[in-house]
């Protein structure tokens, strides 16, 4: 496996050419460096200079996640792939109205049509009390097409989401969450969203990383200073597929438990094990090949080389859309 995730209190240091984790508890774990690409600290961590470098010479990206799963802060390793060619490519489509608008009309499309799969997977199962909010997004949907400006896009895609999420309790009562609320979370699912996006956000950088793409030059997103932008645009297409499927999957199998959560005041977050379950749930659905099938962060990864073929004219990028 490519990635590392680390969940606990630990220590990290160099051991050679090998990662030496040592957690609270004293238990100890080795994580060779050759064939790894990305740690994921989602807990306290203590980090040296030597496995910095380490991390560094071998391309390994560090990515540190706050308790809500949300990304507070990367290490990148020097030498990732560069093309000026792309970037000066993605620099003038970013600065081209109409081409923008093409690619940013593409990613609220394509994360519309994941939302509509994910409700007609359950109304064609047999739950017709989705139909009604089908039919709306469905007609929110056909106005993405004459979208003038990001903004208007991004207000049909939160007009779609409203409608998304209130339908969720018609799925099952216990994915009743109310409005939808991010720093902090205020309850259970509202963290789960909260948590499987950001890791969502950590996937689809990484793989960004791996092509000739800047990630800080967006289309949908307003490219932002310290925020990898472009990461954003992409993983839209993929928070229904992989998060909200993973957080139905597991209320509807009766996997939550109220130990994976600390709630106080307001606030709700993920304990320890509330963390290492749901990466093991993240871990399953990312990383592996169903029916020999590509894993999803595969397909992520072909999504960005999607994006780089059009920019360099190869061919038109079209976004991934899930199969029901």
């Amino acid at each position: 496996m490519e990635t590392l995730y680390l969940t606990k209190d630990v220590k990290i240091s160099r051991e050679h050419s090998t990662l030496l984790i040592l957690t609270a508890s004293g238990a100890r774990r080795r994580a060779p460096i050759e064939g790894l690409k990305h740690v994921i600290v989602a807990g306290e961590a203590h980090l040296t200079t030597a496995v910095l470098g380490l991390c560094g010479r071998n391309g390994v990206r560090v990515t540190v996640l706050d308790w809500h799963g949300n990304v507070v802060g990367c290490f990148e390793p020097k030498g990732s792939p560069a093309s000026g060619r792309v970037r000066l490519l993605q620099a003038a489509a970013a600065l081209d109205p109409e081409r923008r608008m093409r690619f940013a009309r593409a990613f609220v499309s394509g994360a519309a049509r994941n939302i509509l799969a994910n409700l007609k997977y359950r109304s064609y199962r047999g739950n017709r009390a989705l139909e009604g909010a089908v039919v709306s997004i469905e007609k929110l949907s056909e106005r993405i097409s004459g979208a003038e400006s990001a903004e208007s896009l991004m207000g049909i895609e939160g007009q779609i989401r409203a409608f998304y999420y209130e339908a969720w309790p018609l799925i099952d009562e216990a994915l009743a969450f109310g409005p939808r609320r991010r720093r902090p979370p205020n309850n259970p699912i509202n963290c789960l969203i909260s948590w499987f996006n950001g890791l969502a956000y950590a996937l689809t950088r990484n793989e960004i990383s791996k092509t000739h793409l800047d990630d800080c030059v967006s289309f949908l997103h307003a490219s932002r200073e310290a925020r990898s932008s472009l990461a954003l645009d992409l993983s839209e297409i993929f928070k229904p597929a992989i998060c909200d499927t993973l957080i139905f999957e597991a209320v509807l199998r009766g996997m939550v438990k109220p130990e994976w959560f600390h709630e106080e005041e307001g606030i709700c977050r993920l304990s320890e094990r509330g963390r290492v379950e749901t990466l093991e749930l993240w871990v399953r659905k990312t990383e592996e090949r169903a029916q020999g099938e590509a894993s999803f962060r595969e397909i992520v990864r072909q999504e960005a080389l999607g994006l780089e073929r059009d920019l360099l004219g190869i061919d038109d990028y079209k976004p991934w859309r899930r199969r029901i």
